[in-house]
């Protein structure tokens, strides 16, 4: 078996044997770039970069550094991006395998290593705008709790009249239901009872008032 694909390899013009060898290779790492990002062994992407910070009133606030930059244009930080490994891979994955795909349909070597590159940079804009979409996706998932100041939320636990003592309340942000300690000014709010958040107080406490 080796020999044949030796025979194979060896009977190939000096231009396939690259794009073959591109192709493999590029493949394999891919491969197990995404095996590693699915097992959580791996970053989801070298291309964004995450930056997490809580300031004093507790308040969470996200920053994605996309591919294409931080304002949607292709600033220098978004040049520098594009020269990650994984744009790298997948430069050559689109490299060797449309370099092959084409190869019977071209004969021009010149217009080949041109529709390969062209192939290749296809491959890392299609992955790059793939990558924002996710990202973006997961950013408007994060729950920031200062999004439920005037949302509706209804009451878990019993909150006591005037301030004094918590109860709990269910209330939606974020694109998913979050269960939050609550104070309330004025009468006691038996369970069940519908409430409005009026503001954020310690941080990761909810102040509400009946509705």
């Amino acid at each position: 078996m080796f020999e044949s694909l030796s025979l194979w390899y060896t009977g190939l013009t000096p231009l396939l044997r690259l794009l073959w060898a591109c192709a493999i290779v590029a493949s394999v790492i891919f491969i197990i770039q995404n095996v590693l990002m699915l097992i959580g062994l791996g970053e989801m992407d070298s291309d964004a970069d995450f930056d997490v910070s809580t300031d004093a009133s507790g308040d969470i606030d996200v920053d994605a550094a996309h591919a294409d930059g931080h304002d949607g244009t292709l600033g220098s930080a978004g040049i520098f991006s594009l020269f990650t490994l994984r744009n790298f891979i997948n430069f050559f994955l689109g490299f060797g395998w449309g370099g092959i795909s084409l190869s019977n349909t071209i004969e021009s070597r010149g217009w080949l290593i041109v529709a390969s590159v062209i192939c290749g940079l296809f491959f890392v804009l299609v992955f790059m705008v793939m990558l924002r979409l996710i990202l973006r996706l997961e950013t408007n998932g994060v729950f920031r709790i200062q999004d439920c100041v005037g949302q509706t939320a209804s009451v878990y636990l019993r909150i006591p009249a005037n301030h004094a003592g918590a109860g709990k309340v269910q209330v939606s942000a974020g694109g998913s239901v979050h269960e939050l300690a609550a104070y309330t000014d004025g009468d006691a709010l038996p369970s069940g009872t519908r409430v409005k958040v009026v503001a954020v107080i310690d941080g990761d406490t909810l102040l509400v008032e009946g509705i």
